[in-house]
């Protein structure tokens, strides 16, 4: 029995000096600044893994106090490329690729400064025309008004793979002023296409001819030859080569004979060097797309090599970069190919060597899409019962729109101060 209580005694000891311990672990790191309450993106549309979307997406998040965001979207993760710095808490994009996941990012910013990286999201393209081709999008070019009453809109509707739509009538439109429906009757409304007199195709055709490919030069001159005699009757075509520098052989012409008589006597394999990425950027470089309604300007780069940068002047990123927004065609051929390198390059699609028809079918592709671009913009024009010293709201929709993004509807003013 005594053993018992110095034993519990013993016990009763311990537990009172562990109680009142205090232990301590020395820390010595420091505790990082915590990003401001509410600076960071959050509640992604669309959400996040989303599928079958739009070729162009409306992008929407929450934040709150922020100043202004900058997006980033791109096919890596992180995505590397940034669109846009808006204050706004959405932004569309441009016309993206089919069946394809994009990862995109907003990082936010106080007045200050301080940032707030959101999360990265993905969402995957739809992967057929036929899952996106029942809507259409609109964009405002100017808005105008001359007395007594008159108001006349120029804008363009495009569908959702970004192809211009040149059909569309009277009755296919519905018009609010002041949310309020306009009589199509006693406004004189019409509608009619805006005539663009000016539409190009630009191509620049690259071709390798460092000592990588030097056992492949009749295939490349073959390769480059069919490719300029598909040139089509509103299109011009420049070709340069590179090595460790481009070069030119033909500046921009629409004279096939041209075209071919420079890749026959002007051709030839330069030195051991290869800035592929170089004559990717200087290639992209050489056009700037125009589609507005003075004219219509597509551009794009075709070039032929085995995707091998030996020299290290630029980087992939600087060439995926280069590429954002601009139409690229790869074909790739030789001992060296780097096929995972043209496929990231060819924002059109990537070839072998042989498959140079494929091109060609493109630049008809791409000439009937220009046509239908060119015919895609309207003058809307109608006599407004507004008078005063106002300013009036005016919406245009077109009636059953599929689509509900931000472009959906051309929402815009105008002032009646002269109407009369």
């Amino acid at each position: 029995m005594g053993n018992k209580l110095i034993h519990l005694l013993l016990v009763s000891i311990l537990m009172l000096i562990i109680s009142s311990c205090s232990f301590q672990k020395n820390d010595t790191s420091v505790t990082p600044t915590p990003t401001p309450s509410g600076i960071v993106p959050n509640s992604p549309t669309p959400l996040n893994g989303a599928v079958n979307q739009f070729l162009f997406v409306t992008l929407k998040w929450e934040c709150d106090n922020a100043f202004d965001f900058d997006i980033y979207i791109g096919e890596t993760n992180p995505p590397l490329i940034k669109y846009a710095t808006t204050t706004n808490k959405y932004f569309t994009t441009p016309i993206l690729k089919y069946n394809t996941r994009y990862y995109w990012q907003v990082i936010a910013r106080l007045n200050d400064g301080t940032t707030g990286k959101g999360p990265i999201w993905n969402f995957i393209t739809a992967p057929t025309l036929s899952v996106i081709s029942n809507g259409f999008a609109m964009n405002l070019n100017k808005i105008e008004t001359t007395i007594p009453n008159n108001v006349k809109i120029t804008f363009q509707v495009v569908d959702l793979n970004g192809i211009g739509v040149n059909a569309l009538k009277v009755n296919d439109f519905e018009i609010f002023e002041d949310y309020q429906p306009l009589s199509k009757t006693e406004s004189e409304l019409t509608i009619v296409n805006h005539p663009i007199v000016y539409n190009q195709i630009r191509t620049v055709l690259m071709l390798d001819n460092s000592t990588s490919v030097e056992s492949d030069t009749n295939k490349i001159k073959s390769a480059a030859r069919a490719v300029s005699k598909g040139i089509r009757p509103n299109q011009e075509i420049a070709i340069y080569q590179f090595s460790d520098k481009i070069d030119l052989l033909q500046d921009f012409t629409n004279d096939a004979n041209l075209l071919v008589n420079a890749i026959n006597t002007k051709y030839s394999i330069g030195i051991k060097s290869t800035d592929f990425y170089g004559a990717v950027v200087s290639g992209t470089s050489m056009w700037t797309d125009q589609f507005s309604i003075e004219k219509i300007i597509q551009g794009c780069l075709v070039i032929i090599s085995d995707g091998n940068d030996t020299q290290g002047s630029s980087s992939l990123a600087n060439a995926m970069n280069a590429v954002h927004n601009k139409l690229v065609f790869t074909i790739g051929l030789g001992s060296e190919l780097q096929p995972e390198i043209l496929n990231k390059l060819g924002t059109g699609g990537s070839f072998r060597i042989g498959q140079e028809n494929e091109i060609t079918k493109q630049f008809v592709i791409l000439e009937q899409s220009l046509i239908k671009t060119a015919n895609s913009f309207y003058d809307l024009s109608y006599k407004s019962p507004r008078r005063g010293n106002g300013n009036h709201s005016l919406q245009i929709r077109i009636i059953g729109n599929q689509f509900t993004g931000n472009r959906s509807t051309i929402i815009t003013t105008f002032s009646s101060s002269e109407f009369y």
